[in-house]
């Protein structure tokens, strides 16, 4: 299940899990977010070695400005609190291929 970042402490503490996390930064009102939304929670089961997570940078403020998010949906992989690789845009093949990517700095 994606887990849904409810405090900046608790993106703190999972970015720094030593887990190779993605997170979907996204808002309500973002329409390119609700389309890939559905895809970034099917991918989850098809990289159970990656742990996905999803900031609303509506709730979520303070870690939207310390990660310097200007635009949704953005991606960003982390690896020990460090970002490995991040993209922008709803396009469900770049998403898979950052997934592919990272997920092998995982195993």
């Amino acid at each position: 299940m994606v887990k849904v970042i409810e405090s900046a402490d608790e993106f703190k503490q999972l970015i720094n899990s030593g887990d190779v996390v993605v997170v979907d930064y996204w808002a309500t009102w973002c329409g390119p977010c609700k389309l890939i939304g559905p895809h970034f929670a099917k991918l989850e089961a098809k990289f159970p070695n990656v742990k996905f997570a999803k900031v609303d940078i509506e709730e979520q403020p303070e870690v939207a400005t310390s990660e310097g998010i200007r635009a949704m949906p953005t991606f960003k992989a982390y690896k020990d609190g460090q970002v490995i690789d991040e993209f922008t845009g709803a396009v469900p093949a770049k998403l898979t291929a950052l997934l592919e990517k990272v997920s092998a700095q995982a195993a």
